[in-house]
C-alpha cells in the first residue's frame, strides 16, 4: 500500500470520539477533558468537542487548536437546565418549581433536542464529560458507544429518587463509566462497567520548596463547598509570619450602598455574612487575595503547602497539583479525601469544619521544613504513580479500544 493510501486508510479508520461538555465556567471538568485530548494518540483517535454553552472553554480550545463545535440550538444555549445531583450541587427538595423545570428540561433533551444535535455528527464513541449529562446517554447510544464520565460525587440524597433515576439511566444505556476516584465509583455502584481513572496533571521536572518564605496557597475562591468559611475562621489563629495566598473568584470588596446592603442582607444572609468576613480578613497584613489566574504554577512553586478545606465530598484538583509540584497538603477529612491524601505521609487531614484544627496543622507543618520536604517528596512520588498523564491517558485509550472490541488499526 502506497504512503498516501496508507494515510487515507488510517484517517478513515481512526476511532472518532465526540466529547460533550456542558458548562460555561472553567474548572476541573474542562481541564481534565483538554488534558485527555492533548495526550491522546492522534494516529488512532480523532477527538472533537461539542460545547453546549459559549464559554471560556471555547477560547482555550481555540488556543490549543482542538477541533470543536459550539451548539447552535437555542434550547441548550438559553433554556437548558442540566440535572445535577451531587453533594456539591444537588437541588433541595423544597424547591419544587426548580426541580420541575430541571426534569422537564431533562426529558426534552433526552427525547427531542439531543438527537437533533447529534444528527450533525459522525462518531464511534460519545464521551460525556460530566455526570450531569445523563439526559444525553440514551440519544447518544443510538449511533455509537457511550462513556459516562463521573467527575462529581453523585449523592444518594434523602430518599434516593433522583439517585436511582440517574443510576438506572446509566445502567441501561451507558456502555462504560469512568470515575475519577474510588469514592465516585462506589457511589454509582456499577462495578461491571466502571473503570477508575484519576484526573492528572503534567508533572514538572524537579521539586522546589520555595525561597525561604513561609506561605500557604488556597485555591477555591469563595465557594462555600471548598471551605472558604473554614479558612477565614482559621486565619486569625494562623501564625502572622505565614503568608496566606488566596486564589479563585471573589466578590468585589468595595463598599456598597445602604439600600443595597439592606436588600443583600435580607435576601442573601449567608453570602452577606461571608462577604463581611472576607472584607475583615483582607485587611490582615499576611493575607493576599490574588483572585483568578490562568495557572497556579508560579504561586504554587513559592508555596510551602496547599490548603484544601472542602466541606463536602469532592475530588480536589489542587491536591494533585500540589503533589505534582512536590508540595504537601492540609486537607479536610471528607469522604474520599483519604483516597488521595495519606495522613502524616504526604499531608495532614484535619476534622472537617474545624477551623482551629486547620490552623494548628498549618502552623505545625510550615514551621517544620524537614517535614515539609519529606511530605512533598512523598506527594510527588504518589503523583508519578497515580496522577501520571501518560499512564492515565493510556487507561482512557484502553477504554476506547475495549468499547470498539479491541480495534487497533495500527498494529
Amino acid at each position: 500500500m502506497g504512503l498516501l493510501n496508507q494515510i487515507e486508510h488510517n484517517m478513515k479508520n481512526k476511532i472518532k470520539i465526540l466529547f460533550i461538555h456542558h458548562a460555561a465556567g472553567w474548572g476541573g471538568a474542562p481541564i481534565n477533558m483538554i488534558n485527555i485530548i492533548n495526550k491522546l494518540d492522534k494516529t488512532k483517535f480523532e477527538p472533537h468537542v461539542l460545547l453546549l454553552k459559549d464559554s471560556v472553554v471555547k477560547n482555550r480550545l481555540l488556543e490549543l487548536n482542538i477541533p470543536f463545535t459550539l451548539c447552535t440550538s437555542s434550547f441548550y444555549l438559553n433554556k437548558y437546565r442540566y440535572l445535577s445531583h451531587t453533594d456539591a450541587g444537588k437541588i433541595k427538595l423544597f424547591k419544587v418549581l426548580t426541580i420541575s423545570k430541571v426534569f422537564i428540561s431533562w426529558f426534552l433533551s433526552k427525547y427531542v433536542y439531543a438527537s437533533k444535535v447529534l444528527k450533525g455528527f459522525n462518531y464511534d464513541i460519545v464521551h460525556l464529560n460530566s455526570s450531569v449529562l445523563s439526559d444525553w446517554i440514551y440519544p447518544a447510544s443510538k449511533k455509537g458507544k457511550v462513556i459516562y464520565h463521573i467527575q462529581e460525587p453523585i449523592s444518594k440524597g434523602r430518599f434516593g429518587f433522583r439517585y436511582n433515576f440517574i443510576r438506572s439511566e446509566v445502567a441501561k444505556y451507558a456502555d462504560m463509566v469512568i470515575a475519577i476516584s474510588k469514592d465516585n465509583a462506589d457511589r454509582i455502584n456499577l462495578p461491571q462497567k466502571t473503570k477508575i481513572v484519576y484526573n492528572f496533571i503534567d508533572i514538572p521536572n524537579g521539586q522546589k520548596i520555595g525561597r525561604g518564605v513561609k506561605s500557604i496557597l488556597y485555591v477555591g475562591g469563595w465557594a462555600k463547598i471548598k471551605g472558604i468559611s473554614v479558612l477565614l475562621d482559621a486565619i486569625p489563629v494562623i501564625d502572622k509570619s505565614i503568608q496566606i495566598n488566596m486564589m479563585g473568584q471573589y466578590p468585589k470588596l468595595k463598599p456598597i450602598g445602604k439600600f443595597k446592603k439592606i436588600v443583600y442582607k435580607l435576601c442573601y444572609p449567608s453570602a452577606y455574612k461571608l462577604r463581611n468576613k472576607l472584607i475583615n480578613i483582607s485587611n490582615f497584613e499576611n493575607v493576599n487575595i490574588i483572585g483568578a489566574l490562568p495557572s497556579i504554577a508560579s504561586t504554587l512553586y513559592e508555596s510551602s503547602l496547599v490548603v484544601s478545606p472542602f466541606t463536602v465530598p469532592h475530588f480536589s484538583r489542587p491536591v494533585i497539583e500540589a503533589f505534582a509540584y512536590g508540595k504537601p497538603v492540609v486537607a479536610s477529612d471528607i469522604l474520599g479525601m483519604d483516597e488521595i491524601v495519606n495522613d502524616a505521609v504526604d499531608g495532614i487531614l484535619f476534622k472537617n469544619g474545624d477551623a482551629k484544627a486547620l490552623a494548628k496543622a498549618i502552623n505545625t507543618l510550615v514551621n517544620r521544613p524537614e517535614k515539609l520536604k519529606k511530605m512533598g517528596e512523598n506527594g510527588r512520588k504518589k503523583s508519578n504513580e497515580l496522577f501520571n498523564p501518560e499512564i492515565n491517558t493510556k487507561k482512557v485509550e484502553e477504554v476506547y479500544l475495549e468499547l470498539m472490541n479491541g480495534r487497533d488499526n495500527f498494529k
